[in-house]
């Protein structure tokens, strides 16, 4: 049973439910095979049995409740149908373009069909809708071409239509629509719009990634301005700037791996988005965390909220929609060559209709009818002369600038243009079934197939994307549940390997070198569309050149003129000049200028009478009452003037040249040889391509004689004559077929079937605009030159790209690894946000290394360019080093320290703490401040920075680790041996040495000698050492210094309470201690007891929120709280 497919708007439809009611009641008529209706679109698309009508339908969605109206704004014309509509899109079938409604008796078993995909942003993305394609039943073959957002497709009528393809494509995530006439005309409009788009995308992602690239550099800059004002609030302006920049500018990547999950695949996008909204949702959480646990949104303590990666995301998102931008506009403009060829077909012809001429839209001419074609006007329909002559220019498509002679039985085409008489033809072939229509299709045929060469970075992504969102699961995995380490370090390395990993400068490789390497070009005058020319344009080893226009001038010259006639030159050329300027013939141009350079204005003046142009033969008039002539052989046989020399005019055309013969009544008086002239680089640049391995061939409409005779002055010997413009695609596909790369250099429209098909178009400027479309290299200067400098360049940014590939694959290569925190013994480790400034910098060395392109010369050799790479390896590799050290500083948590390698050290060093005196103070920022009081060190410490005392004896100050390097950024000392005054109230004290990195508490102290230990003006501390090695320690308040973060918390004034007859003293808890304490299940909550607790019974009366500093390991008790335990200590 056949099928057909109707399409209707239906703009009542307002909700989800509309298109489910409608779908529904469509059903439930028996010949309705498939429904499918779109709420955004308003359109329903319906499948169903020939013998309902579209009466039929419309009533049933009526009677749904809903307008219909069917849409007819699709049409074809299909041969003998002319102007007939069809029922939806366009397919193919052997060359032809047929509909499901056709008229044919049976329908082929396999057709191809074209649509127009949108919504892809990378060529994964082509990926996954060419497998969904190929699962879809009755398709044999699918090619999606990302550049051109098309998709060609071969299936079996009988298993599919058109309206399954459509579903297949949307059931992906993406759009789809079969081409017509509307939407093909847009094309252009589309590719300016997804410019704007990725642009828009970019400088937005940029202005919002700018001010937390700002608080980056407060982070690593000491003491800029307004530190204490703008950290605090950093977090959550980057909450404010990052979320657009996820969710819109990003809102592509991450549509673009939910379609790949959906697949069962992953893309670079998927890359894009774990990454991005991994660091995104983790900063979100560690914001709320903050806010739960501190009671603030803002930082404390004039500082910043830790643990915030919103500019790795943000920056990964601007930086891959710069790549895309760049990409973009590196595509061209490829789908205008359709609109142009389009274009050149006229709207109306003028159609004998009852004896009387009528001007009729072209889609209502019919074969048979009989067409009026006046000077001037193009033709509109292919036919054959019935009467009348002319000389038609047929450039449009053979690219041949010599106008052709038509006379009763030539064919004439579509879209040339007649130049001088008037003539009627018989209508042979109208719209799809012209030459004009035939180019199209070639060039869209081409156009729909997938390029041979296909993206590096694509194919390295297929095995790259899964491979590293593998280790990063690996990463958090066997951190956290085989090592043992806390959630935010096994998190921490998680995004940091996705960071680090996201391919970014993958995706920027590619397109950044191409538009350095397309705007150099253009300096060259030379403009490149896009990747794919770069990348062939350096393969090629076949070179076809066009003939006319391309290997010679396109613009006619008198090349000789032989007088027989004994009178002298001047006379000879007065008579040509009064001739041919009268005459409308192409070549007459030519002649006119020659004459007017030799003789003079008087001359010009002749005067001539009876002059009439003789149809294919020449011209003929009279001067002082003398009958002269000037045409072809042919004239002088009719006019019986025989009196001439054939040598001379076989020479002439042997040369390839037009020969017209000047004659009197009674004799030749000469002959006039016009030809269109070789340019002067052309044999150069021949044999310049010769030396460089390259076959070079000329193609040309024109005769083998004349084509031979001009390659041989050319120095070419291959040589394709005589081919046709519908057939010269086909003569490039054979040397294809034989294993060859070829490169098409052409400037007409009949080029642009084979500028297509070739592996590398190149056309010349002087080409009509539409074979400028076509191709992939344009030749703006008209230089053959251009040839040779386009395949150096492409030779140079070929060379560029493999570089940035190497940067990029080279960087995730040598981060991967150290952000997974491989080397975290070493003191080797990646922070996030470190990770995310060396992924912006590696697509910064990208950027700068495709701009040294900048340098290029087709006649230097750019040493620049070649040494650079090497310098911002190192570069790269030392500030990479320093990323690693920075980090390493940081206290990760896991990070190994010598003392956590030697569990007895660190008991010791705990010995050492609780068996001296401590004291605390804080300062007008909140920061906690402690002094340890040290005579002599009794345990093995190690020193970062100075000498250790002989036997342990300290004096002056050594400082913790994390203390000194608070200390250097507020610019306290520099060096060691520096001496500080007024330090917490002692007047003058050294600095005498630095700790390495314990990872305890004693990073944070000051280790100071008894008499300036005696001097410091702060409070005592108790730090008491648990049953199992541990400390813990003990805030001594009154209502004099309680810290500012916990006023209105801590009450001075009640101290301790009366419990069935035991003293219990109040005892506030710090944030993390208390978080401990619960797991040990020392305490849950306010009001727990706990007896003799360091000598003590104490009443939890308190939990403090975080406050970010050393106060969140304290338990804050009354002074009174001491004598207990010191009581506690002598028992023991």
């Amino acid at each position: 049973m056949k099928t057909k497919i109707t399409q209707l708007s239906v703009p009542d439809m307002h909700c989800e439910a509309c298109p489910k009611l409608i779908t529904m009641n469509l059903k439930e008529l028996k010949e309705v095979k498939e429904v499918e209706a779109d709420l955004e679109t308003k359109m329903v698309t319906v499948t169903h049995a020939e013998g309902l009508t579209k009466e039929a339908i419309i009533d049933n969605i009526k009677e749904s409740g809903y307008t219909a109206e069917v849409i007819d704004g699709v049409r074809f014309t299909r041969k003998g149908y002319p102007g007939e509509p069809q029922s939806l899109g366009r397919l193919r079938n052997d060359e032809e373009v047929v509909g499901e409604e056709s008229k044919k008796k049976s329908e082929p078993d396999s057709q191809v069909a074209y649509l127009e995909i949108s919504g892809m942003h990378c060529s994964s993305c082509a990926g996954i809708i060419e497998k969904t394609l190929m699962k879809t039943s009755g398709v044999s073959e699918a090619n999606v071409n990302f550049a051109t957002s098309k998709a060609r497709i071969k299936f079996e009528t009988k298993l599919t239509n058109l309206g399954g393809l459509v579903a297949a494509v949307k059931s992906t995530g993406y759009g789809a629509e079969i081409p017509s006439e509307t939407n093909s005309k847009s094309e252009t409009e589309k590719r300016a719009v997804e410019i704007d788009f990725w642009f828009t995308k970019f400088i937005a992602g940029l202005v919002l990634s700018i001010p937390m690239l700002l608080f980056m550099v407060y982070d690593f800059v000491p003491n800029m301005p307004w530190a204490k004002v703008i950290m605090p609030i950093s977090g959550l302006i980057s909450l404010v700037l990052a979320t657009p920049v996820q969710f819109w500018v990003g809102k592509n990547f991450i549509l673009g791996a939910i379609s790949a999950f959906k697949m069962k695949t992953f893309s670079m996008d998927s890359l894009i988005a774990i990454g991005t909204l991994t660091a995104y949702t983790y900063s979100v959480f560690e914001l709320l965390k903050y806010f739960v646990e501190t009671g603030s949104a803002i930082g404390l303590n004039g500082m910043k909220i830790g643990n915030l990666y919103f500019e790795v995301a943000s920056l990964l998102i601007t930086f891959v929609a710069l790549g895309k931008w760049l990409e973009a506009k590196a595509k061209g403009k490829t789908s205008q060559a359709i609109e142009k060829l389009v274009g050149l077909a006229p709207k109306m012809a003028r159609v004998m209709r009852n004896g009387t001429p009528t001007d009729l839209p072209v889609e209502q001419v019919v074969v048979g009818d009989i067409v009026v074609v006046r000077p001037g006007e193009r033709i509109p329909v292919d036919g054959v002369i019935i009467s009348g002559s002319s000389s038609v220019d047929e450039s449009a498509l053979t690219g041949e600038s010599i106008p052709i002679e038509k006379t009763i039985g030539a064919k004439v085409f579509t879209a040339t243009i007649n130049k001088t008489g008037s003539f009627e033809f018989k209508v042979q072939k109208v719209g799809e079934d012209t030459v004009l229509s035939q180019i199209v299709k070639l060039i869209e045929d081409a156009q729909g197939t997938k390029a041979p060469i296909q993206g590096f970075a694509d194919k390295i992504s297929s095995v790259f994307v899964p491979l590293v969102i593998l280790m990063a699961i690996a990463t958090f995995l066997i951190w956290y549940f085989v090592l043992g380490a806390p959630f935010e370090f096994a998190i921490l390395a998680f995004v940091s390997v996705i960071v680090i990993a996201c391919p970014c400068a993958l995706g920027l490789a590619t397109p950044t070198a191409i538009m350095v390497a397309t705007g150099k070009g253009a300096e060259q005058g030379i403009l490149i569309k896009g990747g794919e020319p770069l990348e062939t344009a350096c393969k090629i080893d076949t070179i076809i050149f066009d003939k006319t226009g391309t290997l010679t001038k396109g613009q006619p010259e008198v090349t000789d003129l032989i007088n027989y006639s004994g009178k002298s030159e001047q006379e000879v050329l007065i008579v040509l000049y009064a001739l041919e300027s009268k005459s409308e013939h192409p070549l007459a141009e030519a002649i006119v200028e020659y004459c007017k350079s030799r003789i003079s204005s008087v001359d010009m003046q002749t005067p001539t009478t009876d002059f009439s142009a003789i149809p294919g033969h020449g011209v003929e008039a009279k001067i002082n009452g003398h009958t002269y002539y000037v045409g072809n052989r042919r004239l002088m046989e009719q006019k019986k003037i025989h009196s001439y020399s054939f040598m001379d005019l076989e020479r002439l055309e042997e040369d390839g040249k037009t020969a017209m013969l000047i004659a009197s009544a009674e004799q030749v008086l000469g002959i006039v040889a016009v030809a269109d002239q070789v340019k002067e680089t052309t044999v150069e640049v021949v044999k310049k391509l010769q030396k460089m391995g390259i076959e070079v061939y000329m193609i040309t409409g024109d005769n083998r004689r004349t084509a031979n005779a001009i390659a041989k002055q050319i120095g070419i010997t291959n040589v394709l004559a005589e081919v046709l413009p519908q057939n010269k695609a086909e003569e490039v596909k054979k040397l294809q077929e034989q294993g060859n790369i070829v490169a098409m250099v052409g400037d007409g429209i009949n080029d642009s079937p084979a500028l297509v098909q070739s592996d590398l178009g190149i056309v010349m400027a002087s080409g009509a605009d539409v074979a400028l479309e076509s191709g992939s290299i344009i030749i703006m200067n008209n230089d053959l030159d251009g040839v040779i400098t386009a395949i150096k360049l492409s030779m140079e940014t070929v060379g560029k790209i493999k570089q940035n590939m190497f940067f990029a694959l080279f960087y995730n290569v040598l981060g991967i690894p150290v952000a997974a925190r491989v080397f975290v013994s070493a003191g080797l480790v990646l922070k996030p946000e470190l990770a995310g400034l060396a992924m912006a910098l590696s697509s910064v060395s990208v950027v700068s290394n495709s701009l040294l392109l900048k340098g290029f010369n087709p006649k230097k050799f750019n040493l620049i360019s070649r040494l650079a790479p090497i310098v911002m390896t190192v570069g790269f590799l030392l500030i990479f080093w320093q990323f690693a050290v920075i980090s390493s500083k940081e206290n990760l948590g896991v990070v190994t320290t010598y003392v956590q390698k030697d569990p007895g050290l660190a008991t010791q060093l705990n010995w050492l703490i609780t068996k001296n005196e401590s004291k605390v103070t804080i300062t007008e920022e909140g920061f906690v401040k402690l002094f340890l009081k040290t005579e002599r060190i009794t345990v093995p410490l190690i020193l970062a920075e100075g000498k250790p005392e002989a036997e342990g004896t300290v004096s002056g100050m050594i400082i913790g680790s994390k203390e000194a390097e608070m200390m250097r950024e507020e610019k306290l000392f520099s060096n060691i041996g520096d001496e500080i005054e007024n330090f917490f109230g002692v007047p003058k004290i050294r600095v005498t040495g630095i700790l390495a990195p314990t990872n305890t508490i004693l990073d944070e102290y000051h280790l100071m000698e008894p008499t300036a230990f005696d001097q410091v003006k702060a409070d005592e501390l108790i730090v008491a050492e648990t049953p199992f090695g541990g400390i813990k320690i003990f805030y001594l308040y009154d209502e004099k210094n309680i810290p500012d973060q916990l006023r209105g918390l801590i009450d001075p004034y009640r101290t301790e309470y009366q419990i069935e007859g035991e003293t219990y003293f109040s005892i506030y808890i710090g944030y993390d201690e208390a978080k401990e304490m619960k797991m040990e299940k020392l305490i849950y909550k306010i009001g727990d007891k706990l007896k003799n607790f360091f000598g003590n019974n104490v009443l939890v009366a308190g939990l403090p929120r975080k406050t970010m500093t050393t106060l969140d390991m304290m338990h804050f008790v009354p002074k009174e709280f001491k004598e207990n335990y010191l009581k506690s200590l002598e028992i023991k």
